[in-house]
């Protein structure tokens, strides 16, 4: 490849790559986008782990790169939720609905409860998980979730730890800048190597 397509190839990855995809993970974190956006998500780092290996062909850069642009796929939305949360979120007053039980592979239960506000008034994305949903004796009860008034993201329990994720924002702008430095010094290796022939 030429000098030329390999600092436009490596700087459009560097700027575009981390910004696309952290944008369509922040639009993840409204539960009726989650689905698609995830979806394109995944393709655009697929599309561009290629450009990487379009950027420097020897395997070195392409581990370093899965590894950024899975976490690049999962951190945003929960640090998005997390911000929305404890910046907008309103202490509400909801009956549990009906509570569903799940099991991880560890056999560990969790529960998921449907809600409806107490005030009945309408609500958004009407299903929760964390404190006051822990099983079907919880159904008919009154309990407080967080909920964001505009709907942007799905109520919480009022045990979420929200200092933690919060630092979330700044290990996504963390990996955002190693992205762009994993493709630009790929880029430069490549040039210098290219140099010397």
């Amino acid at each position: 490849m030429s000098p030329r397509t390999v600092k436009r190839t490596a700087g459009l990855l560097a700027v575009l790559t981390p910004l696309v995809i952290v944008g369509l993970m922040v639009l993840a974190g409204n539960p009726d986008c989650t689905a698609p956006c995830t979806v394109v998500a995944v393709l655009v780092l697929i599309v561009s782990l290629g450009g990487l290996m379009v950027v420097r062909t020897s395997g070195w850069v392409l581990w370093p790169g899965v590894l950024l642009g899975i976490l690049l796929v999962a951190l945003p939305t929960a640090a998005f939720r997390a911000e929305v949360i404890a910046r907008r979120a309103e202490r509400t007053a909801v009956v549990v609905t009906w509570a569903h039980a799940a099991k991880d592979r560890s056999g560990r239960v969790s529960w998921k409860c449907g809600i409806r506000r107490a005030d009945g008034q309408p609500l958004p994305h009407a299903e929760f998980q964390g404190s006051g949903c822990y099983g079907t004796s919880d159904v008919g009860r009154t309990t407080t979730v967080l909920v964001d008034p505009d709907g942007w993201v799905p109520p919480a329990g009022t045990d979420l730890d929200l200092a933690f994720l919060g630092l979330g924002v700044y290990a996504v702008a963390t990996l955002s800048l190693l992205w762009a430095l994993l493709a630009l010094v790929a880029a430069r290796r490549t040039l210098r190597e290219s140099t010397r022939r």
